[in-house]
């Protein structure tokens, strides 16, 4: 929620809220009605019944691109071959296309 505008993205939480289709990382999108998907309430909060929406700058570097469902992408990161994930789901289910990195540091929320 808020809590990453105050202390920026943790990986320690990553597959936590929702799932992991390429890899423990940090999930993002070029569309703010994917985004919304995910959004939540903070109830009796700063911001009760307000759904934020964050605004990001991802560092992609070299990217691998993927047409379908692979939690193992994470190990072309691991291995030293890509920067991130491009899954396009636009093109093979007609979503929403998903960007992940695995390290906070190319992310600036």
């Amino acid at each position: 929620g808020l809590q990453i505008a105050m202390n920026d993205f943790n990986l320690t939480f990553a597959g936590s809220g929702a799932g992991t289709m390429y890899g423990k990382g940090l999930y993002f999108t070029e569309s703010s009605t994917k985004a919304d998907e995910y959004a939540r309430d903070e109830e009796g909060g700063h911001y009760d019944r307000i759904r934020a929406l964050l605004l990001c700058r991802v560092c992609v570097g070299k990217f691998y691109y993927t047409q379908g469902r692979e939690p193992t992408a994470i190990d072309k990161y691991t291995a030293g071959e890509s920067d991130s994930t491009l899954g396009d789901r636009a093109k093979s289910v007609n979503t929403y296309r998903e960007i992940v990195v695995y390290n906070e540091d190319q992310v600036y929320p």
